[in-house]
């Protein structure tokens, strides 16, 4: 429908499954530097990042059942099957799941409905996952601090957001010029 019903719709849902795919390298990225650096020390904003993660991990998964193909009912049924080894309720809570005894289209509309409230959830996990870094303060590569190491906003973080909107920028870009590449179509 969005596709080629909506006006611009094509463009929404190539910037929308692009800016995905680019949204986790990146947070794989960000956890590698997090290892690098040993930030798992700051135990709250580790496990919140770790928790941060797992639910993106959902909510890509969700997104991509949403695609309603092949792939994507061959994984959700796979996947949630997966829940049927927690005892006494995995079945039943398949069953929930699914809305009844196989994917059907009430599991489309309920990976829906969490393709769109976890985000949400998501914006409250980043809020405690920066206020437990403003706590703890950031790690460094040389494990510095103290306020003798500080830099100035501009012209340092200035640039490194300049570069964050170029790479919007090139998202944008990429995505209309070659939309599919890195789609399963």
């Amino acid at each position: 429908y969005i596709m080629y019903d909506v006006n611009w719709g094509w463009l929404m849902r190539v910037l929308h499954f692009n800016g995905a795919s680019f949204f986790f390298v990146f947070m794989y990225f960000h956890v590698f530097k997090g290892f690098f650096y040993g930030s798992y020390r700051m135990v709250l904003v580790w496990m919140v990042g770790v928790v941060m993660m797992l639910v993106f991990m959902g909510v890509g998964f969700m997104g991509y059942v949403l695609v309603n193909a092949q792939m994507s009912y061959w994984a959700a049924v796979v996947i949630t099957s997966l829940m049927t080894v927690i005892p006494w309720f995995g079945v039943n809570l398949v069953y929930f799941i699914w809305g009844g005894y196989s994917v059907v289209s009430l599991t489309i509309k309920f990976f829906f409905v969490l393709h769109f409230l976890l985000p949400w959830f998501c914006v409250i996990l980043i809020m405690l996952h920066l206020m437990f870094l403003h706590y703890t303060g950031s790690s460094s590569l040389l494990f510095c601090f103290g306020n003798c190491d500080k830099i100035s906003f501009f012209p340092y973080y200035w640039l490194k957001d300049l570069l964050g909107v170029l790479v919007v920028i090139f998202l944008c870009m990429f995505s209309c010029f070659m939309p599919f590449i890195l789609g399963s179509e």
